[in-house]
């Protein structure tokens, strides 16, 4: 029978010859893979490959089986015309990066209309934005814990020095664990938690705080996600920041 999804792509694979599979999150699925058969150009018509760039917005119509792990597309159009990630070198390198954090931490096959429409939204501003590329990433690092589970409980305040990885917390010691962040990181992360993504321009920070926040964010998802996360596309992220 079929379906009709919103779907935000994530990655996609060339199979055999002349298609792809699309990993992607939809709004009436969550995780999600599509066949596109057709997907490449011959001769000067353009192929469906196009509308899968890393975060496009997609309405789709496919053929939904039940026991099927891969649905196939019979319909594609854009749900949201991005005008400028995909044309803008920096803003490409950030949505490389965020659609593999998505890629790889959220895992689920259920509706989470909440999820699909802080993703959605988070596009738009990226694709939208003027200034503080450099720290979009890291502001929706932090905010989509909030969809992950394990958004910190408290925030930084100065007699709340260390921020506790282990618990998702800022503490006033050195928790004997040794899973935490210094003061000066548990400090930039409170900075962080207290900006919407609209903002990346009001956090003032160098390429040796940017890569410092980064590792402490990524050691925070690869506790509590409990897999050795390692962003492929994260060293072309930060050497365009440096």
């Amino acid at each position: 029978m079929l379906a009709e999804n919103s779907v935000i792509v994530l990655r996609s694979v060339r199979y055999r010859e002349n298609s792809l599979i699309v990993s992607c999150y939809g709004r009436q699925s969550g995780r999600i893979s599509l066949l596109v058969n057709q997907a490449f150009p011959k001769g000067k018509k353009s192929g469906r490959n196009v509308f899968f760039q890393p975060l496009s917005i997609l309405d789709v119509v496919y053929y939904s089986r039940l026991n099927n792990e891969i649905q196939r597309v019979k319909e594609v159009s854009p749900a949201y015309f991005l005008a400028t990630i995909h044309h803008n070198p920096v803003k490409l390198a950030i949505a490389v990066f965020l659609s593999e954090l998505i890629y790889r931490s959220i895992r689920e096959e259920e509706e989470n209309s909440n999820l699909f429409s802080f993703l959605e939204n988070a596009i738009v501003i990226l694709d939208n934005l003027h200034s503080g590329l450099a720290n979009f990433h890291l502001l929706f690092m932090i905010q989509l814990t909030r969809y992950l589970g394990f958004y910190p409980a408290n925030e930084w305040n100065p007699t709340e020095l260390f921020f506790d990885i282990k618990n998702g917390k800022f503490i006033g010691y050195e928790p004997a664990h040794g899973f935490y962040l210094n003061r000066e990181i548990s400090e930039l992360l409170g900075k962080v938690m207290q900006l919407p993504l609209q903002y990346p321009e009001k956090l003032a920070l160098n390429h040796k705080m940017r890569i410092a926040l980064i590792d402490g964010l990524t050691q925070y998802y690869r506790f509590h996600l409990g897999v050795g996360i390692n962003f492929r596309s994260l060293p072309v992220l930060m050497q365009l920041f440096e």
